[in-house]
């Protein structure tokens, strides 16, 4: 092997370091981003029912009106915080 092809292979190796780094932290990040959405997705759904679990105790309303307002809130956060984020459907 010649010096200009081992030359040429050491600057191919030391230019894919920092993209596989910058890849390696998009990684990350968005792996970050997604967990962050999740627990705050899960905190406030829990937040929801526990809501409408101490409102239905308190009045004693029938059972069939806490399941629609439950699934009416979920579909409801779900329809404008998907707007938020920007989702396409992906």
């Amino acid at each position: 092997m010649t010096e200009t092809q081992s030359d040429s292979r050491s600057e191919d190796r030391s230019d894919s370091r920092p993209e596989k780094r910058a890849d390696s932290r998009e990684g990350l990040r968005g792996f970050l981003t997604a967990g962050a959405r999740f627990l705050g997705d899960i905190v406030i759904i829990t937040l929801w029912v526990l809501f409408l679990t101490l409102l239905f105790l308190s009045t004693g309303w029938p059972n069939w009106a806490f399941y629609v307002l439950l699934l009416l809130g979920v579909a409801v956060y779900v329809s404008v915080t998907a707007a938020w984020l920007g989702s396409d459907g992906s």
